[in-house]
């Protein structure tokens, strides 16, 4: 499939077998165009829930007033005015509530998506920064002009098409979400086969909290992203692969904030699965956030720190550079 770099930037989901400068292409950012200026918002209607409900109270106060100046012998108006008050009284008020209602439901509305997003939401642009910084690391140890394959989802992590089962219903609503966003598969120039790949894995819990007049929605969500990368090789340049598994787990080494998950090693591969928060970033400007870059190094490292001890013990004496 030909890569269309135009296509890359606004699909959502994209899946192509291309070069490695052509994918980078492809994900750097493409200048905008200057915003148009928005219109000028137009000016309020006249006749607003809140406009009609200040007319029916200063109607009821004006009712009122000529209820009090009336003289006694007029009982049959004064209890027409007295029904006309009431009625603008309760009309009043609840055009004033509904009013109430309307504007705090806008307000939500306009406060979401949240405005630190700009043009898009943040998962899109540290996804997309997360696989070129790693394309960059690697391209000058993969095969120089061979195709990488890429898998790229940009969907929202709660998009209901990756919900992992039903609803619960019950005092509160639970959904978990399964999210395979990224998988990466190249080969390097010494021969090895590498895959990595992400999966977010995201819970979100709703309680829900009912008042006279309102009703409100309280969102609790977690999430943590698994991370792998395996590498397969040829079994007769690593003897005694299978066997190196303890060896395997004392030479992982991983940032901090990051948990091993799972080791894995065969005659023919090793495979390294680690644990991450979610709010991971792909290159360190907060501190406090897992440099999810650093950590692909790191596992890459680790595996490749296996892979030069079985060739050595196959060959005393000879060690083979890592990327």
């Amino acid at each position: 499939m030909p890569l269309e770099p135009e296509a890359f930037q606004k699909t959502r989901r994209y899946q192509v077998s291309a070069t490695v400068p052509e994918v980078l292409e492809a994900l750097s950012p493409k200048p905008r165009p200057a915003p148009e200026p928005e219109p000028e918002p137009e000016s309020p209607r006249k006749n607003t829930p809140a406009r009609f409900g200040v007319g029916l109270l200063v109607a009821t106060a004006g009712l009122f007033l000529v209820l009090r100046l009336l003289p006694p012998d007029q009982e049959g108006l004064a209890s027409l005015l007295g029904s006309l008050c009431l009625l603008s009284l309760f009309g009043g008020g609840i055009l004033l509530i509904a009013s109430w209602m309307l504007r705090q439901e806008a307000e939500a509305q306009r406060s979401w998506p949240p405005g630190d997003w700009v043009v898009e939401p943040p998962h899109k642009a540290q996804r997309r920064q997360l696989l070129a910084t790693v394309l960059q690391r690697f391209q000058v140890d993969l095969m120089a002009d061979a195709p990488v394959d890429v898998t790229l989802d940009l969907t929202l992590p709660v998009d209901p098409a990756k919900r992992a089962q039903p609803r619960t219903q019950g005092p509160a609503t639970r959904e978990d979400f399964v999210d395979p966003w990224l998988s990466l598969q190249g080969r390097f120039a010494d021969g090895t086969q590498l895959h990595l790949s992400v999966v977010d894995q995201v819970r979100v819990v709703e309680r829900m909290k009912t008042t006279p007049l309102k009703t409100r929605i309280r969102r609790k969500r977690s999430g943590v992203s698994l991370m792998t990368v395996a590498l397969r090789v040829k079994p007769e340049r690593h003897p005694g692969l299978a066997a190196m598994e303890d060896h395997a787990r004392g030479a992982v080494k991983l940032p901090p904030g990051v948990r091993l998950k799972r080791l894995r090693v065969a005659e023919d591969r090793v495979e390294l699965r680690v644990l991450m928060n979610e709010d991971w970033v792909a290159r360190p400007r907060d501190p406090r956030k897992t440099d999810a870059s650093r950590t692909v190094t790191m596992m890459l490292l680790s595996l490749y720190q296996v892979l030069n001890h079985s060739s050595s013990q196959g060959q005393p004496g000879k060690m083979r550079s890592t990327p």
